[in-house]
């Protein structure tokens, strides 16, 4: 039993830290030299679903109304004319005229966020040769577009994603704690078999997307990004990072119950559209969370003569290897706050992480904004139970 626990305190360390240097290596700008010499852009579509108006949700939204690509549009949709970031859409393409607004309506049979991209991609109809999914929670810099299209554009992809990184100007635990958990899903992105779509910056060419189906696809899936991700898996087609399109998503006022209901959604995906990923990364961080109790423990225990003095000694270098992993993972976050309040998220996140996924254990049912989706295989809708 000994040999076994040491071992696998060994493996948790290296696998933590070729995920930190060699995903954070791999994540490193390098795109902006193909984009540089690209000459032609294809016409393309931007569809935004929107929902609800949080503060600077206007600024927001014109960014990517003032992108440096020659021809593009822009579709925002709402579920109905009462969601509060309707108004604020409305004033704002009266200033842009390549701008539009869709109501998609109520979803029946998928997600609400399907059910306004669909809308958003039948109002568009043939004309863009690529979709680009993103979301209303970022800023974009004029040059983002571009960066997310840029491999496709120069036949290197099919399929580009970008990400982000959550910037917290007054940090807590609670929102530095979500900011490693989304820095930990960015690091798996620098890895080409781990890399999937993100609906936040997704970029896809409208061929296939037609040859795909997706639109069949989410018109019964709860979600849009993995429910993707699972059609490209069993094509056998790659998702492209664009290095050059991580965006920044600001996050205030978080909470614990905020975060831990996050990161449940996430699981959930998971295990609703790729179930044996959702088992397989659920199996990594139990066990991670279980060594590092364990080493705890056998640190509390040492002084009382109740374990051995080689577990003590190999408990005390995991928990030092892994406070000084949770450092260098620090340096892969662009506003990370004061390094005592960043370790406690960094260990803290271990456990959510671990409560997250074994919230998912013994559910086939998600809430989100209000919605009550109950779920079958694959990330098929079975019924909607509830909306406001």
């Amino acid at each position: 039993m000994e040999i076994f626990i040491l071992t696998a305190m060994a493996l948790v360390l290296l696998g933590l830290a070729y995920l930190i240097f060699e995903g954070g290596r791999r994540l490193r700008p390098g795109t902006a030299a193909v984009v540089s010499r690209l000459t032609e852009w294809p016409r393309l579509a931007v569809l935004v679903p929107v929902t609800g108006a949080a503060a600077g949700l206007a600024g927001r939204l014109e960014t990517l109304l003032s992108q440096d690509y020659p021809s593009y549009q822009v579709v925002f949709t709402t579920r109905d004319a009462e969601d509060p970031a309707t108004a604020v859409i409305l004033a704002l393409i009266t200033r842009h005229p390549g701008a539009r607004h869709v109501v998609a309506g109520p979803a029946r049979s998928c997600g609400q966020k399907n059910r306004n991209l669909l809308a958003a991609v039948q109002l568009v109809g043939q004309a863009p040769e690529i979709l680009v999914f993103c979301d209303g929670n970022q800023s974009a810099p004029p040059d983002w577009l571009k960066e997310l299209v840029g491999p496709i554009v120069a036949g290197q992809a099919q399929v580009t994603s970008g990400y982000h990184q959550l910037i917290a100007p007054d940090p807590g635990v609670a929102a530095l704690g979500r900011a490693i958990s989304v820095l930990a899903l960015y690091l798996t992105k620098g890895f080409r078999r781990l890399n999937q779509p993100w609906g936040g910056a997704t970029a896809i060419r409208r061929r296939l997307f037609e040859d795909l189906a997706v639109a069949q696809v989410w018109a019964e899936n709860v979600v849009d990004d993995v429910s993707l991700a699972a059609r490209l898996v069993r094509a056998g087609l790659p998702v492209v990072l664009a290095k050059g399109a991580c965006l920044d998503t600001p996050i205030e006022g978080e909470t614990l119950a905020g975060w831990r209901e996050w990161l449940t959604r996430q699981w959930l995906y998971l295990k609703f559209c790729m179930p044996l990923t959702w088992l397989a990364a659920g199996l990594a961080v139990q066990v991670n969370l279980a060594l590092v109790l364990l080493a705890a423990a056998f640190l509390l225990l040492a002084p009382l003569g109740l374990t051995s003095g080689s577990l003590a000694l190999a408990a005390a270098l995991f928990l030092t290897g892994l406070t000084g992993l949770g450092l260098a993972l620090r340096s892969c976050h662009p506003q990370p706050g004061p390094w005592g309040k960043w370790l406690v998220a960094y260990f803290a996140a271990m456990g959510m992480a671990s409560w997250g996924h074994l919230r998912t254990l013994g559910t086939m049912e998600m809430r989100w904004r209000g919605i009550v989706y109950r779920v079958g295989r694959q990330g098929r809708v079975v019924k909607i139970v509830s909306s406001q």
